[in-house]
């Protein structure tokens, strides 16, 4: 009735698709964490949508490790996918262990061999944009 248990998959564009094609690559897609590596797309999950990100539109990644402070504990630091398009940082995917982060970072290059890897200061010495 409402289209529950159905998968709807939201593009770059901010629009949704749900054909069967782009539906079974993403079931089909190998994981690790929160991303999946499609033969069409790369999707990520992030706040309950699922989104889907042609390879050629990945221009750059890059991960980012944040460090929280807790008072009188350790540090916990978490390790960030960053991926670039035009210059401004459209998604930005939370990993706990670096190994994950660092594994999907690899398996991105293999998927999108085109792919620049690594941080790039923005111009101006200005901080990251979010769309």
């Amino acid at each position: 009735m409402f289209g529950l248990g159905k998968i709807r998959l939201k593009g770059v564009d901010r629009k949704y698709i749900r054909d069967e094609e782009h539906v079974e690559d993403y079931r089909s897609a190998p994981a690790i964490g929160r991303v999946r590596f499609g033969k069409l797309c790369f999707y990520y999950r992030d706040l309950g949508v699922k989104y889907y990100v042609p390879y050629e539109y990945i221009e750059r990644a890059f991960i980012r490790i944040s460090e929280t402070q807790p008072d009188d504990s350790p540090p916990i630091y978490y390790y960030r996918l960053i991926l670039v398009h035009e210059g401004k940082e459209f998604a930005n995917l939370i990993f706990n262990k670096e190994k994950e982060a660092d594994d999907a970072l690899a398996t991105l290059q293999e998927y999108a061999p085109d792919m620049a890897v690594g941080y790039v200061p923005p111009a101006g010495g200005k901080k990251p944009s979010f769309r």
